[in-house]
């Protein structure tokens, strides 16, 4: 068979391109080896320095517990020492005291009763009837947040004697029955346990992602309810990663997932295809995959067209390679990595603004947040570890995967390019998917041209 002039001058043209994709391809490798080379001669005691890294985290975080531990013991013994040294004519004083706020209480006169308490607390602050009575009134007047502090203070006395243990258990049963409420410690400043001269970057072989070196922590997880866009499954509560961790820098690559590909053979189709931004909205393509995403790819780019499954398959086989554990993130380590030490609706502040995030509309160039780590929003979404759940209730607060709930979904974070920088009537790519408490559940199967991921490594 003869082809036409136009047909080989095509297939000519497309013989050409793919010789340069090749070319330019194994130009990457080289110098990507060249750089590996290069960082491992300069980092040859790396995992010295991590053991340190990891022994110094651990003499803080425990220095951090115990200094807890040691102030609220000396609140108490403070005020066991205070009621220790009253005369006994104060003494029957707070007591008379006690005795008429209760009195006050009994005929529904609860605003004189408080203040009869406080004057009764202002002679022996561990005075544990004056302190369960006031919880008791405010709970009678639905001030619940005061109610539950004072109830609390009650049962942190030290038992001195039966009059303390009685209102104590009187105080512990009306905690457990008080309504549901914000525990105030999500209003503390995040905590950063930073590690003098500690390593910033760990590679482990030339395909394998450049992984960033975050330190350990504890932070407020999740959205306060009046921030924009948040929702109901987004609860504030208080998390601590007590563990440095490793983060890829950036997310996984098209070049680092077609090694991953080429080296096992792993089929990241499956002949289903992936919903790809054909110009009218996310349509599945069969044809479209990992390698053809409807959109032009460099290897330095994000792997896109993946799903959970591709993901976790791409993790547990760095881990083989390496002889080091990596795995997707947890959407604990996901948020406390995206802040970064932040409390803003976003990492980098309260708008999106222009040139912070991939998104549309976003613009410019993009740079790292405050731990280094480049796209933590927007670019592509990252699937995560954890099962979805609709609330934090029972969330795991030490960092870990939450892997119960509904598994049939998967949690995914960031938002990608396609969500938007401004609400639009009737679209659904709203901003606040790029928010750094923003979450959403999709079945574990699905490929999108938008969905992608990032791998954490344990140090």
């Amino acid at each position: 068979m003869f082809w036409s002039g136009w047909s080989f001058r095509f297939h000519r043209l497309f013989l050409l391109s793919v010789v340069a994709i090749f070319l330019a391809t194994a130009v990457q490798a080289q110098e990507r080896n060249s750089r590996f080379t290069e960082w491992t001669v300069a980092n040859r005691d790396i995992e010295k320095r991590i053991d340190k890294l990891k022994a110094a985290t651990a003499g803080l975080v425990g220095e951090h517990r115990q200094a807890r531990r040691h102030e609220a013991e000396a609140a108490r013994m403070a005020l066991a020492d205070t009621a220790a040294k009253l005369s006994p004519a104060r003494r029957r004083q707070g007591q008379d005291l006690v005795a008429s706020g209760a009195a006050q209480a009994q005929a529904g006169d609860c605003a004189a009763a408080i203040a009869t308490y406080e004057r009764a607390l202002a002679i022996n602050p561990a005075q544990a009837r004056a302190l369960n009575g006031i919880g008791e009134c405010l709970r009678t007047q639905g001030r619940l947040r005061e109610a539950a502090a004072y109830l609390t203070r009650t049962v942190a006395l030290p038992p001195l004697d039966g009059d303390i243990e009685a209102a104590q258990l009187r105080a512990m049963v009306g905690l457990q029955t008080l309504p549901a409420l914000r525990d105030e410690i999500v209003d503390a400043p995040p905590v950063l346990f930073r590690v003098p001269d500690a390593p910033e970057v760990v590679w482990d072989m030339a395909e394998a992602p450049m992984m960033t070196i975050i330190p350990a922590g504890e932070f407020t997880m999740g959205s306060p309810p009046d921030e924009l866009y948040a929702n109901g499954t987004e609860t504030e509560h208080r998390v601590t990663i007590g563990y440095p961790l490793a983060v890829s820098t950036y997310n996984v690559t098209r070049g680092e997932f077609a090694a991953f590909v080429a080296a096992t053979g792993y089929d990241a189709n499956e002949g289903t295809g992936c919903n790809a931004d054909l110009g009218r909205g996310f349509e599945r393509s069969p044809t479209a995959d990992w390698r053809n995403p409807g959109f032009p790819q460099g290897d330095d780019e994000p792997v896109v067209c993946v799903n959970f499954h591709d993901a976790t398959a791409y993790a547990n086989w760095l881990s083989r390679r390496t002889g080091h554990r990596y795995r997707l993130p947890t959407e604990a380590e996901w948020e406390y990595a995206t802040r970064a030490g932040t409390t803003t609706i976003y990492y980098w502040g309260t708008e999106i603004g222009t040139g912070h995030a991939n998104c549309d509309g976003c613009n410019g160039a993009f740079p790292p947040n405050a731990f280094g780590l480049y796209d933590m929003s927007g670019n592509v979404w990252k699937w995560l570890a954890d099962c979805w759940n609709n609330s934090y209730l029972g969330a795991p607060a030490d960092g870990s995967a939450w892997l119960s709930g509904n598994c049939a979904l998967r949690s995914r974070r960031s938002g990608s390019w396609f969500n938007l920088t401004a609400p639009r009537a009737g679209d659904p790519r709203e901003p606040g998917r790029l928010r750094a408490a923003g979450r959403f559940g999709s079945m574990p199967h699905l490929r999108y041209s938008s969905f992608g991921f990032r791998v954490v490594r344990e140090l």
